[in-house]
Formats: structure tokens, C-alpha cells, sequence
């Protein structure tokens, strides 16, 4: 049975789920883009430990890096144990063990962006997970003529909403206008500022579907204790 439309799911990032209403929709699929260090690959770990430590599952897909490298650059988290992801109750993947490699001339094919949809579809499903992030999707968007991307992009956002599996796809880049954007229920754009020679991470949420977001932008900090956000003075 597919999500309720209008449902929220709560993050666990207690500061996210006030600016957006309580939560993200329910079976929605979110981008978070920003450039390079604006702290996007913490905000989607933060995302599956908050649910673990509530005792949800969740599935990280890398597109870039193994999943053993990326742990070992994952910062110590003060607020959970890295044993988590031990546990079962984050499942790490890499986008090259899904699918079938069906590759025409340099790109995925039709019939693979399928058959990694499925695997998707298998690892949601064998791990009862609640919460995906895909990390990141230009890679894939590379390797994929702009057709294949959007059925992509469409057939994983209606996996998720049938799946009852809220779901973060990370952007890497400062460019609203792509399809992920498009197609997304959620944008949060993260960013940098500086002030007095100081640079400051930036949030920001652009699009909710369903919810009354707050439109302000966001002084960002990740710690060891969790994301903190403070609403960012004007001039800065």
C-alpha cells in the first residue's frame, strides 16, 4: 500500500522538521543539492541515523565511493554509535552492484536504468526500509541520455511513495534548473557564505510538497551531537 497522501514523515533532525512542517512528505523523494563541502553526504548520514536510533531501517546507495571508504571518513558522531551501521539497520550499497552493467556506447541503457530501479526496488524491500539516500545522482545523470534519466528519476519517485520509503537523492552543484529538481517533492538547497573572511554553510528550503516550509535561509553547522541550524542576519 503506497504512502497516505498528505502524511508527514518525521525526520529525527529536530531542526528540519520545524522549518518544514513536521516532516518531509511521506514517500516523497527530496533532493539536497549545494556545491561541493556544503555538507550534503552528513545531512543524508544524519538522516539514516536519526532513523535507526528510532528503530526505522534505511538504505545508503553510493554512486561514487565504496561504501567501506566512505565509512572511514565518516566523522565520529557523538549523538549514535557507528555500530549501526553494523547492525543491519543501515544497509550500505554501491550503484555498480545493481543492475546488470548494460552500457550502449558509454551509456545506460533503457533495460538497465530498469533493472537498477528493481534492485532498488529488492533492497527496500528484503531490508523493510523506511528511509533511501542516493548519493550522488549526477554520476548516474552522466551515464544516462536525458530521456532514460527522467524515467529514472520518475519510476524511483513512485517506488519510494509505494514503498511507504521517504527518500533523499543528493545533488552535487548550485544549478536548480535539473531534472532531479524537477521531479522532486522536496529541494533543500545547502550552500556557503562568508562574512568578515569567515565561510558559513547555508540552508535553505526551497520546495515542500504539502507543507508550509519556513522560506528563510539558515546558518548550518554539523557537529558531533547533529545538525544545528540559525536563522542567518540579514547583510550576512
Amino acid at each position: 500500500m503506497a504512502a497516505s497522501p498528505g502524511a508527514k514523515f518525521c525526520t529525527g533532525m529536530e531542526c528540519i522538521d520545524r522549518i518544514v512542517g513536521g516532516g518531509f512528505p511521506a514517500g516523497g523523494m527530496i533532493t539536497v543539492s549545494g556545491p561541493c563541502g556544503s555538507g550534503k553526504t552528513l545531512f543524508g548520514i544524519e538522516y539514516l541515523m536519526r532513523g535507526a536510533l528510532a528503530g526505522q531501517k534505511g538504505v545508503y546507495i553510493s554512486t561514487a565511493h565504496r561504501p567501506e571508504k566512505m565509512m572511514a571518513f565518516v566523522p565520529k558522531l557523538d549523538y549514535a554509535d557507528a555500530k549501526l551501521w553494523e547492525s543491519g539497520k543501515i544497509s550500505l550499497k554501491h550503484i555498480d552492484d545493481m543492475g546488470s552493467g548494460e552500457r550502449d556506447d558509454g551509456k545506460i541503457t533503457k533495460g538497465e536504468a530498469e533493472a537498477m530501479i528493481e534492485d532498488i526496488a529488492t533492497a527496500i524491500k528484503e531490508t523493510k526500509a523506511s528511509r533511501l539516500v542516493l548519493d550522488a545522482m549526477n554520476p548516474l545523470m552522466l551515464e544516462m541520455e536525458g530521456w532514460v534519466a527522467r524515467r529514472f528519476l520518475i519510476s524511483l519517485s513512485n517506488l519510494l511513495f509505494e514503498s511507504k520509503c521517504t527518500g533523499i537523492i543528493i545533488s552535487e552543484g548550485e544549478s536548480m534548473d535539473t531534472l532531479e529538481h524537477t521531479i522532486s517533492d522536496g529541494i533543500v538547497k545547502l550552500g556557503t557564505a562568508v562574512r568578515r573572511g569567515d565561510n558559513y554553510r547555508v540552508l535553505e528550503v526551497v520546495k515542500m510538497s504539502g507543507a508550509g516550509h519556513s522560506r528563510a535561509k539558515y546558518v548550518m553547522d554539523m557537529t558531533s551531537e547533529g545538525m544545528l541550524i540559525t536563522p542567518m542576519l540579514r547583510g550576512v
